[in-house]
């Protein structure tokens, strides 16, 4: 017969450790299913979780005998006063019959365990706002901590990006993006680790003050610029550096006109795109 049982701990290795002590077998003799992971949170403080783990073994049918056994035994103790003597005498005949014919026993099929399905989609979806509502919480806070004046944030989950758009005091600008965006990279990388974004199957876009919409317009206006240059002069250009969200944009736009390719070059931090006339 198949039993399971359900386990927390602060890792899912302690998890299984603990299922499989109280089961007495060992690793080999079950199967592990990981229901939720563990999650130290964002520098240990925000948004700890324990991992849940369900283990699955089947029963050996000589120690479900020795269960059926034992639990008549309980019965027996906890009987009623007026039940006779006979009675528990016959209940234990019965019993005497069953254990004979063990290879009976064995042959007779056992039900398995029901379980309902697991819907892995809707799961996964729910999963993935939990972590949009995370990385919104976090963002407010770090923008607070940072003492800038009339903090909103806003934003959608589309697919499995989480997208956000915080507004700041103008004034303050210049601070929360840093110069040629670092601090908001920096901020982005924060919330990605604190949510395990690369675990979760999930992707964080971050903006502040519409900082990213208004460079993403200037390169799509670029590229665009770049590949007219190149059709009419049919010599390569070459773009400025850029980071890879940056030349994906770039290629995306330059692919969308007529005799001309794409390529990028370089390595990071000085890799860039090269515009090339196609006959």
């Amino acid at each position: 017969m198949k039993k399971s049982i359900i386990k927390s701990a602060k890792t899912k290795e302690k998890a299984i450790e603990l299922a499989l002590e109280e089961i007495g077998k060992s690793r080999n003799e079950v199967e592990v299913e990981i229901i939720e992971e563990e999650s130290t949170g964002f520098l240990g403080l925000i948004g700890n979780k324990d991992a849940v783990v369900r283990v699955s073994y089947e029963e050996d049918i000589k120690e479900a005998l020795s269960n059926l056994e034992r639990e008549i035994e309980d019965t027996k103790f906890t009987a009623n006063e007026d039940d006779s003597e006979e009675e528990i005498i016959d209940n234990k005949e019965e019993f005497s019959e069953v254990t004979e014919n063990k290879e009976e026993v064995e042959e007779v099929e056992v039900e398995e365990e029901k379980t309902e399905p697991v819907d892995y989609g809707r799961a996964k979806q729910k999963a993935d706002i939990d972590k949009f509502y995370e990385a919104k919480d976090l963002l407010e806070k770090i923008l607070l901590a940072m003492h800038f004046e009339d903090v909103t944030v806003i934003g959608n989950l589309e697919d499995n990006i989480i997208k956000l758009e915080a507004k700041v005091s103008e004034k303050d600008t210049g601070i929360a993006i840093g110069k040629a965006g670092s601090t908001l990279n920096a901020i982005e990388l924060i919330i990605r680790k604190a949510i395990d974004s690369r675990r979760n199957n999930v992707r964080i876009n971050i903006d502040i003050n519409s900082y990213k919409k208004r460079r993403d317009e200037k390169i799509i206006d670029l590229s665009a610029d770049t590949a007219r240059k190149v059709q009419r002069s049919k010599k390569s250009w070459n773009l400025r550096y850029m980071n890879s969200y940056e030349r994906r944009l770039a290629h995306e736009e330059i692919s969308k006109h007529p005799n001309v390719s794409s390529h990028s070059e370089g390595n990071d931090p000085k890799r860039y795109v090269v515009v090339d006339y196609v006959e």
